[in-house]
């Protein structure tokens, strides 16, 4: 994953009237104390106002708002943020960093630090009720973060995260190749938008990607839970994605239904026998596996 000098991963915007060098930005870090580190995958932001500015206006962040920032870095972002917000805790896993982030915040009482592995930090302890996250995902731990926060969706209202391109795009995408497993688990949750793109060229060093920025707005209503179980819908979704070179039927077969009856189904609710899981809409999936359950 690339971060910010504050943590986040590039995520596009225009302009480079605030572009910083190379050297600027290594001997900025060197003053600090600072490098970046591999093991985390962090990259620095060359144009960091324009890029932070621009995630602060995406978020609609207000007074009011509560936060949870996950990799925090070296504060940029934060420094933001904690001006503007009732509360903020940022977790972050790079133990070199602690010193920086503590000097810099140590003096705002709305600012809360929890040094650790977001996996394992436990968010109920820190976060309240209607929290909003702003988070950079490390790319190789996309999914178990993005699972994470959807397992404290009753705290959490919206998540503001950067991602790989590919990913948001994969998670945002309404049809086509890009769809799959990680964006009709995201839909089935929440809306998901695409917010803007950050090119690899504003990083130092420069990473091997670019990246999204993106959001996630969880249903207060539980609109698809209500129609059918997790389980259910899991269940069918893997089986449909089992072989993205495959269609529906050939897919389906997996479950043990006989091709004749995926096929009078799929007639049913108006789904060609020859059409792939990825063109397939959620509420499409839901009549079909409720078809299936005999519901």
């Amino acid at each position: 994953m690339a971060k910010t000098a504050s943590g986040t991963t590039p995520g596009t915007v225009s302009g480079t009237s605030s572009l910083l060098g190379a050297s600027d930005i290594r001997s900025i870090a060197a003053r600090a104390g600072i490098s970046p580190a591999k093991k985390y995958g962090q990259n620095f932001l060359n144009n960091k106002d324009e890029i932070l500015n621009k995630i602060i206006e995406v978020s609609n962040i207000n007074e009011n708002d509560e936060i949870l920032e996950i990799g925090p870095g070296q504060g940029a972002l934060t420094s933001l943020l904690v001006e503007r917000v009732k509360k903020i805790t940022c977790v972050e896993i790079d133990k070199d960093l602690e010193n920086t982030l503590r000097k810099k915040f140590s003096s705002k009482e709305n600012y809360i630090l929890v040094m650790g592995d977001v996996l394992k930090v436990d968010f109920r302890k820190y976060i309240n009720q209607g929290t909003k996250v702003v988070a950079n995902i490390p790319y190789y731990i996309t999914s178990p973060i993005i699972n994470k926060i959807i397992e404290n969706k009753d705290l959490i209202d919206e998540a503001y995260i950067m991602v790989q391109k590919e990913v948001g795009e994969r998670i945002c995408a309404k049809s086509g190749k890009e769809r799959g497993i990680l964006t009709l688990a995201v839909e089935y949750y929440g809306e998901a938008e695409y917010l803007f793109t950050i090119p690899r060229e504003f990083f130092n060093p420069i990473p091997n990607v670019d990246s999204a920025f993106i959001s996630i707005k969880f249903y207060k209503d539980d609109r698809y839970k209500n129609k059918i179980s997790e389980d259910l819908f899991f269940k069918y979704i893997k089986a449909t994605f089992s072989n993205k070179r495959k269609n529906i039927v050939n897919n389906l077969v997996t479950l043990g239904y006989s091709k004749d009856r995926i096929k009078e189904i799929l007639n049913q609710i108006e789904v060609s026998e020859n059409e792939r899981a990825e063109n397939i809409s959620i509420d499409k999936f839901i009549e079909l596996i409720n078809i299936f359950e005999g519901r």
